[in-house]
């Protein structure tokens, strides 16, 4: 399940694409106010949000969005009371404010794509990386395309089905979940802390897939609803039905 907030600029803004954490930040807040704090605490995340779209300067008055997507519907509409009853969304030097909130709810049909909206974040250590042939200098490295598939889709899928563990106790079904993909790029995205920039390395894909059962189609759901790959609790692997976009 969805929602989908509409902002409005409260003044003039150059758009900031570091802003992950202090959107986060609002976000979080508004969830531990609402007495969702074990929902962040623990786990693999379950829920996932766009970025602030369209992602470009705005004058003041232009039309915003954000998409909070949850397996839990009373997560969602927590999400967008906080913000509609506090609108005033301050995020870094982008004034924003929220109008209004629509509930959304994207199905997977019997055969079609999904798309990133965010980029994946996928890392592995030192084992994976022996276990794979990487040589890597790093105790955590980014995946790029040199790493090879077969590591990224064991790490995308491993990740989802922890996910489906989690809301359906129950064992996940078996992989491949997606029948084709298209990789698009890898996306270096600098995100600004108290302390400085970090710069996580995301990938954007299309994914193909074709319905074989009951429990596939509810596992892809769950990609619509909680993302796909890691951090997800800072914005990262949001994903949208191709035909949405």
């Amino acid at each position: 399940m969805r929602t989908l907030v509409k902002l409005r600029a409260e003044r003039d803004f150059a758009y900031d694409n570091t802003y992950n954490h202090k959107l986060q930040g609002r976000l979080y807040n508004d969830l531990r106010d609402n007495g969702y704090g074990a929902v962040l605490d623990e786990g693999p995340k379950t829920f996932s949000y766009s970025n602030i779209f369209p992602p470009r300067d705005a004058e003041a008055g232009d039309s915003r969005s954000l998409i909070f997507a949850a397996s839990d519907q009373d997560l969602v509409t927590s999400v967008a009371y906080g913000l509609c009853s506090e609108p005033e969304v301050n995020i870094g030097e982008m004034p924003l404010r929220a109008e209004e909130a629509f509930t959304l709810d994207p199905k997977v049909g019997e055969s079609g794509s999904l798309t990133t909206g965010t980029p994946i974040i996928i890392r592995f250590g030192t084992e994976t990386a022996a276990e794979y042939g990487i040589e890597t200098e790093y105790d955590r490295t980014y995946w790029r395309p040199e790493h090879g598939m077969d590591l990224f889709f064991d790490s995308l899928y491993g990740n989802l089905q922890k996910k489906y563990e989690r809301v359906y106790d129950e064992s996940a079904p078996s992989p491949p979940y997606f029948s084709g993909y298209s990789f698009q790029k890898v996306v270096p995205k600098p995100v600004t802390y108290a302390d400085g920039d970090v710069t996580y390395v995301g990938t954007e894909w299309e994914f193909d897939y074709e319905i074989r059962s009951a429990a596939h189609r509810r596992i892809l759901n769950l990609a619509l609803d909680a993302g796909l790959g890691e951090l997800n609790g800072l914005g990262f692997g949001f994903i949208n039905r191709t035909e949405d976009i």
